[in-house]
């Protein structure tokens, strides 16, 4: 009698786990990626080594941009599943992972017929992983010294350089090809040359042009070398005369926009073939607007890296006389060098007699990051980054209030945007704009938190034991 009831309880059981299996098949192929992943974390519970199961967790995962359980899972997932490892790919890409992503990208173009019409594509993705993990083992240590959230459209009001360097315009272009566009214009310190930025062909070039007695010379293509198929913008020349910094989208990019630096060659009157400068003046997504000041030892860089959309985050840096490099750390440690999430930091002594090297650059009110409180513990409370013992902590409190600012303002803006939505008149672009901007506000507020306990804890172990 109780051997025919173990035979009718598994009969059942192996009737649900089937029915669990078709329920969450189903969810998945209707791309209900939310309840298809409980489904699967429910099969994976009795059978956590299943590679299917483990597959279609991480694809829900991904889709659900929860990357870190995505990484785990499709690594769990074996072999049966080749396409794994194009997602694998670009998870540890996009985690600065690049040795892994190249391995990846590698073994997914093993799968695929000679013939086969991604086999370009992907051996561009493996190009520019390459690129990062050649790239992440040079990072520069560098310190900053200021930081400040600017508009996009008027951000270059914020580079206060002394215009004996030169000076700097920025226009706004609007158009169909290309939608709110900067095009920069440089001019030397001694108003004879001047370098900018055009459209031509639907993509963005450097001219450069001349100036003999009252009159510019005819523009011309600054060089072949730097001009590419891609865009290439925002130029600026240092004092030497030969030193070029601009930024391109090209295929020698990580991602968006990087800088790039070049140096003129007298012999053969042309431009070096140009370098990438980079981590951490460089990440996978837009980075522009180079400015060095060597007589003040001081640089200035854009980036939208983690900023909410027409924002950009500008820094104020100590320009090395030769490039130091982060080492004696672990491979998280220079990661977090490498986003700036980790860097040194020295408040800037003002200097008030400065001729400004930004034309047309006014005075307005400038969005200071406001410092937090944060517990250390039953008794300890800080307000101000003076006050931590550890020089770690203090360099991840400063982060938390550039994040505490990015996140109110991408709040403000999903504010606005709210209001000015009316369901009764259908938008999708407007929708899909909010839903993207929400993502973005709680992407930060999850990083906010992780950064957080991860400030306190490193504190808490500096401290003496009580």
């Amino acid at each position: 009698m109780k051997f025919f009831l173990n035979i009718i309880f598994l009969f059942f059981s192996l009737i649900t786990v089937s029915q669990s299996a078709s329920e969450a098949e189903t969810l998945f192929n209707n791309k209900q990626y939310a309840k298809a992943k409980v489904a699967y974390e429910s099969l994976l519970k009795r059978k956590p080594n299943d590679a299917l199961n483990n597959y279609r967790f991480a694809r829900c995962n991904y889709e659900l941009k929860k990357y870190d359980l995505a990484i785990k899972h499709f690594e769990l997932a074996g072999k049966r599943f080749p396409l794994k490892d194009l997602y694998l790919g670009e998870l540890y890409f996009y985690s600065y992972q690049f040795e892994l992503s190249v391995a990846a990208y590698q073994n997914y173009l093993t799968t695929l017929e000679p013939d086969d019409i991604n086999i370009a594509a992907l051996e561009t993705l493996i190009k520019t992983s390459e690129l990062g993990a050649k790239l992440i083992r040079r990072v520069e240590d560098i310190t900053i010294v200021d930081s400040i959230l600017a508009n996009k459209k008027d951000f270059l009001r914020w580079y206060d350089f002394n215009k004996g360097l030169g000076t700097l315009r920025q226009t706004n272009l609007k158009s169909s090809i290309q939608k709110n566009t900067d095009l920069i214009t440089f001019t030397t310190q001694r108003m004879d040359r001047k370098f900018y930025s055009d459209t031509i062909n639907g993509s963005l070039n450097i001219f450069s042009s001349y100036k003999l007695l009252d009159e510019w010379t005819q523009t011309s293509e600054i060089s072949k070398t730097i001009n590419t198929k891609a865009n290439e913008n925002y130029p600026f020349l240092m004092l030497d005369g030969i030193t070029l910094y601009f930024a391109s989208d090209g295929e020698n990019s990580l991602g968006g926009y990087d800088i790039f630096m070049t140096r003129y060659a007298a012999s053969n009157q042309d431009f070096y073939k140009p370098e990438n400068i980079g981590f951490p003046f460089n990440s996978l997504a837009n980075d522009y607007m180079m400015v060095v000041d060597e007589q003040r030892h001081l640089g200035w860089f854009a980036t939208d890296r983690n900023q909410p959309d027409n924002k950009v985050m500008i820094y104020k840096f100590k320009n090395n006389i030769e490039k130091k490099l982060i080492k004696n750390q672990d491979s998280s440690e220079i990661v977090l060098f490498a986003q700036l999430n980790k860097y040194k930091f020295v408040k800037e002594q003002k200097n008030q007699n400065l001729s400004l090297g930004v034309e047309n650059n006014t005075n307005s009110e400038i969005q200071n990051k406001s410092l937090q409180s944060i517990i250390i513990n039953d008794s300890i409370q800080y307000s101000d980054a003076s006050e931590f013992k550890n020089p770690k902590s203090k360099q991840m409190f400063d982060a938390l209030t550039q994040l505490e600012f990015a996140i109110k303002t991408c709040e403000d803006l999903l504010q606005k945007n709210r209001q000015k939505y009316n369901p009764k008149e259908y938008n999708e672009v407007q929708k899909q704009e909010i839903i993207s901007m929400e993502q973005k506000y709680f992407e930060l507020k999850k990083r906010y938190e992780y950064l957080k306990i991860n400030t306190i804890n490193n504190e808490i172990l500096f401290l003496p034991k009580p």
